[in-house]
């Protein structure tokens, strides 16, 4: 039996802000993607059940290096996050 974890609901701006916080505390880089833009999530449908429902467009601001680093904080708060509209 598979077991699925709760996702915490937020809206767009929420999960923004949580983002922003995330790439804040970035030791990545020795600190150099704390300064990184904040993407802004959009929503999607999943393909199936217990796949993140939103995205990001773009990278906005990504210093040189850093597109790994802000990638995992991406895709670890759309396995915790489930945005409402």
């Amino acid at each position: 039996m598979v077991e699925t974890i709760a996702k915490k609901h937020a809206r767009a701006e929420e999960i923004q802000i949580e983002l922003k916080r995330r790439i804040a505390l970035c030791d990545d880089h020795e600190g150099k993607c704390r300064g990184c833009g904040v993407p802004i999530p959009h929503g999607v449908i999943p393909k199936n059940v217990g796949d993140p429902n939103w995205i990001v467009e773009g990278l906005p601001e990504l210093a040189p290096g850093c597109f790994g680093a802000i990638l995992k904080i991406v895709d670890q708060m759309r396995s915790e996050y489930e945005l409402m509209s």
